[in-house]
């Protein structure tokens, strides 16, 4: 099923994708030969001549009595900001007027814009937009400003790519210029701001049917109730379709007796059969404009790793809860904590991990998840061992394991983002970490002592425990 459902719905994702995997370049002054939209603010549309290009700019919290005076020009227009009007009727005066109508991601002051149009009836025209806020220009040099921008449109699909003039010593031309030659030598310009405006749910069923067979696998009850409460309730179905599909995948691959390599495939196919079906069940113009959401993303990445550490750990410790018991669940907690952090999207990023990232999205278009760089060694560990560890640090590297799993699944949970990125980032992961488990796997075996060594610290049992 899952396989029957990649080979349908990949190439017509990767068709969509390619018509609407381009952004626009608006720019608040123009800059010689580029082309672009202008950008201008409301107090300036008397003195704009040809308004065809333009852009507007609209601070609802001061403009807002002039909104519908704007809407009539029938441009596009970049909302902000909070007006006297109740949501249902702000939406109602966009849709009469088929404004189309631009939010940035990430703004501030950008909730109430969201509501509106997450209330109207046509959210296909609606676009979204990506800008570095002036606060944020001392962080970056040009090439790390560039990277950013293309980064938005590559990975996340934005529709305009919204260039302020910064209030710092920062060189606006060249950063617009730049941007230019680097989208269009990557095939990832537009003239025009265009948003998907078609979708299709005819694969929502296959997404349906996959997920059954899966959790048929390990309960035909959940199978049946959660396939129900996924295609009649999507808000709350999505999530729990996908926490309980990666529990089906580690209980069924772990009663394997697989090697290394064949795991991992197993392991790997699954888990993308089960993205892919997620993903398939969030086309439409208000995920793909990104008006709707995945919800319960933490959940879902914490749900299967928490569960294998707490079952794993109870069974670890003795009847009195050793120094080194307690030593495990900080390192566990301090662990999950920062993980659980990093998860969101204004998490804590060093600037030399930033280098890093944007090293890897220079040389391979797509950086593969550094978790997973880590996981895939854990996994391996596990199926080494037949998922049968019993010392002190197998809660902490069966949970470190199954990551593989929540990574690649969470990967295909963004609906904006194009599908070939997320098959290109899970197959690096793939590459990568099956390199890295082959070495260490290759260390252990040259060092036969170490083995040995290595198998009795993770697989030993306490006596009193035995007992």
């Amino acid at each position: 099923m899952g396989l029957l459902l990649s080979l349908l719905y990949v190439p017509w994702r990767v068709s969509l994708d390619s018509n609407y995997n381009r952004a626009a370049l608006v720019t608040e002054k123009k800059v010689d030969g580029i082309p672009s939209k202008q950008l201008i603010y409301v107090d300036d549309l008397a003195g704009i001549p040809e308004l065809g290009s333009a852009v507007v700019f609209v601070d609802l919290r001061d403009d807002w009595n002039r909104l519908e005076e704007i809407l009539g020009l029938q441009i596009p227009v970049i909302l902000t900001g909070v007006s006297p009007y109740p949501i249902s009727e702000l939406a109602s005066i966009l849709d009469s007027h088929c404004a189309y109508t631009g939010y940035m991601e990430f703004d501030e002051r950008g909730q109430y814009v969201l509501d509106v149009l997450k209330a109207r009836d046509n959210k296909s025209l609606v676009f979204r937009v990506h800008n570095l806020k002036n606060k944020e220009y001392p962080n970056y040099d040009i090439d790390g400003a560039v990277t950013r921008y293309i980064r938005s449109v590559r990975e996340r699909s934005v529709d305009a790519l919204l260039f302020l003039t910064p209030t710092v010593d920062f060189n606006y031309d060249e950063l617009v210029r730049k941007s230019y030659e680097e989208l269009s030598k990557q095939g990832l310009i537009s003239a025009e701001i265009t948003s998907p405006r078609a979708g299709s749910s005819r694969f929502k069923l296959l997404s349906a049917l996959f997920i059954f067979v899966l959790i048929l696998s390990i309960s035909p009850l959940a199978a049946v109730g959660i396939t129900v409460v996924f295609l009649l309730f999507p808000t709350f179905g999505l999530p729990l379709a996908v926490v309980a599909g990666e529990f089906a995948i580690y209980r069924r691959l772990s009663s394997l007796n697989t090697g290394v390599l064949k795991g991992f495939l197993l392991f790997f196919s699954l888990s993308v059969f089960l993205g892919i079906s997620i993903n398939a069940s969030m086309v439409g113009a208000q995920f793909q404009n990104g008006l709707e959401l995945f919800r319960g993303v933490k959940v879902s990445l914490v749900a299967l790793p928490g569960w294998l550490f707490v079952t794993g750990f109870v069974k670890s410790v003795s009847r009195k809860i050793s120094k080194s018991d307690l030593l495990v669940v900080a390192l566990a907690g301090i662990t999950a904590g920062y993980y659980i952090l990093r998860s969101g999207n204004f998490s804590f990023v060093l600037d030399s991990e930033r280098m890093v990232r944007d090293y890897l999205d220079n040389l391979l278009l797509v950086r593969p998840r550094f978790k997973e760089l880590l996981a895939y060694p854990l996994l391996a560990i596990l199926i080494h061992f037949s998922f049968d560890i019993k010392g002190k640090l197998g809660p902490i590297i069966a949970s470190g394991g199954s990551l593989v799993i929540v990574s690649i699944v969470n990967t295909f949970c963004h609906a904006t983002v194009p599908l070939w990125t997320d098959l290109v980032r899970s197959l690096y992961g793939l590459g990568f970490g099956t390199v890295i488990s082959l070495v260490i796997i290759g260390i252990v075996k040259k060092y036969n002592e170490f083995g040995r060594a290595a198998d009795g610290s993770l697989n030993e049992v306490d006596e009193n425990q035995s007992n």
